[in-house]
């Protein structure tokens, strides 16, 4: 948004560079060491909500390293690809390079150049948080005359802003104020006990690059509300957390930081509903067009 004008200002789509795409979206690991023919477990479950298969359409909106396109192919679909990043799209074109079920194009998402009723399937995967709310409107709309009566459209969003607005500002934060206040007293920062591990700030710990691109944080009421004025039937909404690799090498750092997560994220309980509302950081979202 600009300061001064107040006017949300769409970001750039400069910002996202290969290199962001190469090294800092979620999966950048699997991508290299694969080329997008192994994926993390959160595309994994994206893949499986949609269940893509012979015979059918398949549209990945924002679809970065093309991963998921290549993924669809395989498992049978025609899958189309679009993204308003040339990064992303340099990225892509090489993943896909030797499917003859794919195709890439360069396109906003707010003006979809597709036939109505064109796909079966449609994903919006890490999307919805960086684009302003009239846009991510306009996108949902054009997702939906794009999709067949009945396509499925599969989101996952990340942060949860429940749990940066309200869980993170009056729990989370409080609870590593008072472990860091304890171990300053008795001498005990270490690995874990310390600012890095356990911020106390007002704001959650998001780098600036986070903050510039995170325009638009969702929770589940939001992007069901969004969803039903653009003509989606919301089927399911859940906050299936990705497994996490052990943070540290040593197992006894790594119990107790098991432990902390007990007290500051309620963990293993939190994981489950009702308080998987509150704690996950991750939004899962079908829907159907009406």
């Amino acid at each position: 948004m600009s300061e001064q004008t107040g006017v949300q200002t769409p970001i750039e789509p400069d910002a996202y560079t290969e290199e962001y795409f190469r090294t800092s979206v979620e999966g950048h690991a699997e991508f290299a060491a694969s080329g997008g023919r192994e994926v993390s477990p959160r595309l994994r479950r994206a893949l499986d909500l949609a269940a893509p298969g012979p015979g059918q359409r398949v549209l990945d909106i924002a679809c970065g390293r093309g991963e998921v396109v290549l993924q669809s192919a395989l498992r049978g679909a025609q899958a189309v690809g679009i993204d308003y990043a040339g990064g992303a799209i340099a990225v892509a074109r090489e993943s896909l390079a030797h499917s003859d079920r794919t195709a890439l194009a360069r396109m906003d998402a707010t003006r979809l150049a597709f036939r109505e009723g064109t796909f079966d399937a449609a994903f919006m995967l890490d999307f919805v948080e960086h684009v302003y709310q009239p846009d991510l409107e306009a996108a949902l709309r054009q997702v939906r005359d794009a999709l067949r009566p009945g396509g499925r459209l599969i989101i996952h969003t990340s942060p949860n802003r429940v749990f940066e607005d309200k869980v993170y500002r009056y729990w989370v934060r409080n609870v590593h104020r008072v472990v860091i206040g304890a171990a300053r007293v008795l001498h005990q920062k270490n690995r874990i006990l310390n600012e890095m591990i356990l911020p106390a700030g007002a704001l959650p710990p998001h780098d600036e690059f986070e903050r510039r691109l995170h325009v638009n944080p969702q929770s589940r009421a939001s992007l069901r509300d969004a969803l039903r004025r653009c003509g989606f039937r919301v089927v399911r909404i859940d906050h299936w957390e990705p497994p996490s690799a052990p943070f540290y090498d040593s197992a006894w750092l790594n119990f107790w930081l098991a432990v902390l997560d007990g007290v500051r994220f309620l963990r293993p309980w939190s994981r489950f509903p009702p308080l998987n509302r509150l704690f996950a950081n991750h939004v899962w979202v079908v829907a159907e067009r009406a």
